[in-house]
């Protein structure tokens, strides 16, 4: 009779006849290890086994997260073209940082009684060259009997006008002998719609004042109050409060960048929120001041509002520069143009939200010839257009 037997080392069991010796022999103590872990090996032991137990409880933990309530939001910080900080700035630090910038212009002899029942005649501009351009609405200062320049470091200077664009309602003053002004720089780019603008304004209690939207809109027309009636093209729309004293305070983008002019317009229907004035139109202004001449913006003698291709197609028709009105001798009647034709392009450049149909948003200036296409009704046709003097 044959039993079986198993050992203490796993190994399969063997057999031995009945009787033998090996059946008889004593069991065999267990076999031990050739080494015995000591007390450091047995502690890194538990240390790597209860970081493996936690790195799968903690992605476990992840995943269920995960599913539950999706990705988890991370912290991104994109450093602005140009500025050597690699941390977004807040609204706050930008205001503080171009303050200098921002200067008070009265354009009426001031009292201390007219200061103390806020009924002095105070308005916004800022410094956008070191050597004393200074840029502003028209309408802020419209019948101006003076123009004194208040500077942040409380120096002050008497100013000129050294240009003015009435169709984009903009004014250069000049301020001479000065030097090393904190200027502001005019942003590489148009802004668009859904971009953060920030007005800075100096207001009648003294101090800074904030003012922080999105832009609402560009490109649009919109009337003024000035005494020629004349309606602004190229402006920006702002859902933020309008301020009636932040008639020509910069508007700056999230960059510290200027991207347009503040005008308080009053005439009706003038838009809610805040109206800045184009900054196409603004940088051409600068230019063509900057060498020391006195020099008037071109215009094309229209009104024109931009019509986007969404609108475009709803009435079925081609997106471009709408015609609302043309001046009678102005240089868009002596091409022939005429109330509803849509201008689709000049010199090869598409009319869009960056580039409207006026000479500032095209680089053209009084004299230049341009080639504008033109749709009326079915009919596509081209004509040019002698770039005129904005009276």
């Amino acid at each position: 009779m044959r039993r079986l037997r198993r050992v203490a080392n796993g190994r399969p069991p063997v057999s031995y006849p009945a009787g033998s010796m090996e059946e008889n022999a004593p069991e065999s103590p267990p076999v031990q290890p050739l080494i015995r872990p000591g007390p450091r090996v047995r502690v890194l032991a538990a240390v790597v086994l209860g970081a493996l137990v936690g790195a799968l409880c903690g992605g476990a933990a992840a995943w269920s997260i995960y599913q539950h309530y999706g990705p988890v939001q991370r912290n991104v910080y994109q450093q602005i073209s140009g500025s050597t900080s690699t941390q977004p700035q807040s609204v706050g630090q930008l205001a503080q940082a171009n303050a200098a910038s921002v200067v008070t212009i009265a354009t009426q002899p001031v009292t201390a009684a007219e200061l103390a029942d806020g009924s002095a005649s105070l308005v916004d501009g800022v410094v956008v060259s070191s050597d004393g351009l200074i840029l502003t609405s028209a309408h802020a200062v419209q019948g101006a009997s003076q123009l004194r320049v208040g500077l942040a470091d409380g120096q002050g200077y008497d100013a000129v006008i050294a240009g003015v664009d009435a169709t984009h309602g903009l004014v250069v003053l000049r301020v001479s002998g000065v030097t090393n002004l904190d200027q502001l720089p005019l942003a590489a780019s148009v802004p668009a719609v859904g971009d953060q603008a920030i007005a800075l304004s100096r207001p009648a209690s003294g101090g800074l004042n904030v003012e922080v939207g999105d832009i609402s809109a560009v490109g649009v027309t919109v009337a003024s109050d000035t005494a020629t009636g004349q309606s602004l093209q190229g402006a920006i729309n702002i859902d933020a409060t309008a301020l009636p004293g932040a008639d020509g305070a910069p508007v700056l983008n999230a960059a510290g960048d200027l991207i347009g002019i503040v005008d308080t317009i009053t005439q009706a229907p003038s838009p809610p929120g805040v109206t800045a004035l184009s900054l196409n139109a603004a940088a051409t202004l600068i230019a063509s001041v900057s060498g020391g001449a006195v020099q008037t913006p071109g215009t094309f003698g229209v009104v024109s509002s931009y019509l986007d291709p969404a609108r475009a197609a709803a009435v079925g028709t081609s997106p471009g520069a709408l015609i609302n009105s043309v001046a009678p001798g102005g240089p868009a009647a002596a091409a022939g143009l005429q109330v509803g034709d849509i201008v689709t392009s000049v010199n090869g450049i598409a009319i869009d939200a960056s580039h409207l149909f006026d000479p500032a948003s095209l680089g053209l200036s009084p004299g230049d010839t341009a080639e504008a296409t033109v749709v009326r009704g079915t009919t596509t046709d081209t004509v040019a257009i002698q770039v005129g003097t904005a009276s």
